[in-house]
């Protein structure tokens, strides 16, 4: 019997990702996953598709539930532009025309589709969208619909003879052999890996036009199986746009697969893409003996280990963009009256006369977390970036408050506190009590701020300098991220303050310092 290796997320991605982004991450390519019916449990799989996506920092993904009620799926309608490729976990019943007619303009347009598992179960009936995917199974597909592909004697073979499209056996860990090494999505992964138990899709037939296989599996006759090699992982080009098509992925237990991740994770890319920047898989995470498997949302035992000496590295895998460099949405003004806007990919903050301190502040809040952001500040205004932060409608009307990592130019004399730990409206004040580095800032350019927070543990950088590095087990635990623009006196100013490349790497709620 074969085992299953289960490797924490974490560990999983930091060996399969390590540390190939280059220094300017890209922002990340917007996706659209689409559920909301299947026979299959969409609820739990959806969740784990979308962290395996974004756990690799490339991607921002959405989800579009479509309504169960058949008197309300007219309505199905999500706007499709700011996304470079659609993931379906959607078995269900048929869109709304209109919905079919833009789908088939955003693949044909040059932008990409991920078909998982089941959702080649859908449409039957859908010309455009069958030869979208290449292969479908079950809902009547028959010879009509197109031939069976198989894998025999190194070479693809089409069946055109009758017979229905789409069958299994028993659920079972299986051999994943990949047929062309040179392509984007399998250039650098083992010849042959294998899958957590899953199942095995057979006899899939479809116009199978444009289509190229990128990996067989044998369908074993012992577990219900054809006997054949049937296509697994599968490119189809539609006009201009990118198709890829895994039959992986049955449920929580096949998405918790490495082979399932990895693959998804790189044909995604492709999709939205055109091309695979991550990097190559070290063999010892997906081998031929057993099958990997890791959960997205593993925590406790897998919790992620941080080097309290390293400086956090934006070129690893798990950052995501706060800023999208266009507006602010995911943001909201709290407190003052001072401005914050979107201009030229950055953040501006503009002082107000008579304002007290301003902060945007971030929808989300945070527990443990790397930031990294670069931030330039008119030499008369003090300025800062809350972590952590809480207001509180019964605490001082809602002020802002919580920890502030200090923004500030050099004075006169040379020296600034930029980097050290202020607690914002708590009357604590300095919580670096001692400042002995304040030369780091440099007036009137960009400045690249590095902070960690891990349990009580907070620490700065101020470009490439260490700052801060304290224990303050007063402060919240959890909260926003908030940018301060400081109130001024209402003879001075107007000042401003920018931020620009805001970036975030959650760490899941068991991190620890080495």
């Amino acid at each position: 019997m074969r085992r299953c290796r289960l490797l924490a997320l974490p560990l999983a991605l930091s060996l399969i990702l390590g540390t190939a982004f280059s220094q300017e991450i890209p922002p990340p390519l917007r996706i659209l996953l689409i559920d909301g019916q299947n026979n299959h449990d969409w609820r739990a799989t959806t969740p784990l598709i979308k962290r395996t996506l974004e756990a690799t920092g490339l991607f921002q993904v959405d989800v579009a539930t479509a309504p169960s009620d058949p008197q309300e799926i007219a309505s199905f309608k999500p706007d499709l532009t700011p996304y470079a490729a659609i993931v379906s976990n959607y078995n269900g019943q048929p869109w709304p025309a209109e919905t079919e007619r833009a789908i088939e303009q955003f693949v044909a347009g040059g932008r990409g589709l991920v078909c998982v598992h089941a959702a080649n179960n859908s449409f039957p009936q859908w010309a455009s969208y069958n030869r979208m995917i290449g292969l479908g199974g079950w809902g009547g597909r028959d010879e009509k619909s197109g031939p069976y592909v198989r894998w025999r004697d190194g070479a693809l073979v089409r069946q055109l003879e009758p017979g229905s499209g789409g069958s299994h056996g028993a659920r079972h860990p299986f051999a994943i052999v990949v047929r062309d090494p040179d392509h984007p999505i399998t250039k650098g992964l083992p010849p042959a890996f294998t899958q957590a138990v899953d199942e095995l899709y057979g006899q899939l037939r479809g116009p199978a036009e444009n289509m190229h296989v990128l990996a067989t599996a044998m369908s074993a006759v012992e577990t219900g199986g054809t006997g054949e090699h049937e296509p697994i992982l599968m490119t189809i080009h539609y006009g201009d746009g990118r198709v890829f098509h895994t039959t992986l992925g049955h449920d929580v237990v096949a998405i918790r697969g490495l082979a399932f991740q990895i693959t998804l994770q790189r044909g995604t890319q492709w999709a939205a893409s055109g091309q695979v920047t991550l990097p190559e898989i070290d063999p010892s995470i997906l081998t031929l003996d057993e099958p990997a498997s890791s959960d997205p949302f593993a925590s406790g035992a897998g919790a992620t280990i941080v080097d309290p000496q390293a400086i956090p590295d934006p070129r690893r895998e798990g950052w995501t963009r706060l800023f999208n460099g266009e507006n602010l949405s995911g943001w909201t003004r709290r407190n003052g009256t001072a401005s914050f806007t979107a201009e030229e990919g950055t953040i501006l903050g503009r002082t107000a006369l008579g304002s007290p301190n301003s902060f945007l502040c971030s929808e989300k809040d945070y527990k443990n977390f790397e930031l990294s952001f670069e931030v330039k500040v008119d030499d008369a205004l003090n300025s800062g970036v809350q972590i952590r932060s809480k207001s509180l409608a019964d605490y001082q009307s809602g002020r802002v408050h919580g920890p502030q990592v200090e923004i500030e130019a050099l004075d006169a004399a040379g020296t600034s506190d930029a980097g050290y730990i202020y607690s914002e409206a708590t009357g604590r004040n300095w919580l670096s009590t001692e400042r002995p580095i304040q030369n780091a800032f440099l007036n009137g350019q960009w400045n690249r701020f590095h902070v960690r927070a891990v349990g009580d543990r907070i620490q700065t950088w101020v470009n490439g300098q260490k700052i801060a590095d304290l224990v303050d087990p007063e402060s919240f635990a959890s909260g926003f991220i908030g940018l301060q623009v400081h109130g001024i006196p209402e003879d001075q100013g107007p000042f401003e303050v920018r931020w620009r490349d805001l970036k975030i790497r959650v760490l899941d709620d068991q991190c620890k310092m080495q």
